[in-house]
């Protein structure tokens, strides 16, 4: 995401964060086998075809296990999925090339579906919510189209698939796995594809699962990371949309943490206050992005116990 003001004087790039940030986005490229695939989203366009999404897969290194690699599907927030660095624009974006190389780590081939540039968009982070021409409601197709495309693959457990999505990815995950969507239970009930196994999202707004929690039924053990201190996307909402599905018996669970804001988990900078972006708790008056190192240990430890739990054979 692009800063337009620094909340210190740390946010200014210097030639050896630059460097430093090349560093990590190249050594994640080399953490697995890494494949640029095309696969069709759930939505159709406006002739009737479905939409020919473009992905990056990224495999663990070595022998494929009995019975195929347990899988994420990824999905990039508002600011897309790739790079804004000059010259390296169809490259992952440093936060998640870091998260792959985390992940393909342990084991797990990851799937990043790009929602926007299909549509013609590179991003949506300074487009007001209703003016947004790419929305949570069509990402969500998109992701049960990388559900059913990695599924297929000979390579993959396909039984063995969580979801995984950061602000706007992580509202999509939470829309994606509600089977009180009609769309998203005749998919999770089709005998072809199995349904996610886990759901995480990081920093999602909640105030739509909140305001139709008589229509929410998590279809997936979903578990939600977020600041204390976001002003982009409140945890309150989070929080009471939780203690709701709880109610209901739905394994669903929340961490805030202390001190931390959106976007958390960055692995370097410092947190700056955009004013490019109109949304927010307090429209008009920006938002803070940028990490929290304490917060972003504590969700690794949590993510990563949750996401083995779930994805054993």
């Amino acid at each position: 995401m692009t800063s337009l003001r620094a909340s210190t004087k740390s946010a200014t790039r210097k030639p050896a964060l630059l460097a430093l940030l090349l560093a990590y986005v190249s050594s994640a490229a080399h953490a697995g086998v890494v494949q640029r695939v095309e696969f069709p989203s759930v939505q159709s366009d406006k002739s009737g075809a479905p939409i020919a999404l473009r992905a990056i897969l990224i495999l663990p290194s070595g022998p494929v296990p009995a019975g195929g690699f347990p899988a994420l599907v990824a999905l990039h927030g508002c600011g897309g999925m790739y790079s804004t660095l000059k010259g390296h624009e169809d490259e992952l974006a440093q936060r998640l090339a870091l998260r792959a190389k985390r992940y393909v780590s342990q084991g797990y081939a990851v799937l990043f579906p790009d929602s926007f540039r299909p549509r013609g968009t590179r991003e949506v982070c300074t487009t007001r919510l209703g003016e947004r021409t790419v929305t949570i409601a069509q990402r969500r197709l998109d992701a049960l189209g990388a559900l059913a495309w990695l599924a297929k693959r000979g390579d993959i457990a396909g039984d063995r698939i969580a979801l995984v999505g950061w602000s706007h990815g992580g509202s999509t995950a939470l829309q994606a796995s509600n089977l009180g969507d009609a769309t998203v239970a005749r998919f999770a009930n089709a005998p072809e594809a199995p349904f996610f196994r886990a759901v995480v999202a990081f920093y999602p707004g909640c105030t739509v699962p909140l305001t139709r929690q008589s229509q929410w039924k998590p279809g997936a053990p979903t578990r939600i990371h977020i600041g204390a201190l976001d002003d982009w996307t409140a945890p309150e909402p989070c929080e009471q949309w939780t203690q709701a599905m709880r109610r209901k018996g739905f394994d669903v669970a929340i961490h805030v943490y202390p001190g931390a804001q959106h976007g958390f988990d960055s692995p370097s900078g410092a947190v700056v206050h955009r004013t490019d972006v109109p949304n927010g708790v307090t429209p008009g008056a920006g938002v803070h992005v940028g990490p929290e190192p304490a917060a972003r240990a504590a969700a690794n430890v949590e993510v990563d116990a949750f996401l083995r739990a779930r994805l054993a054979p």
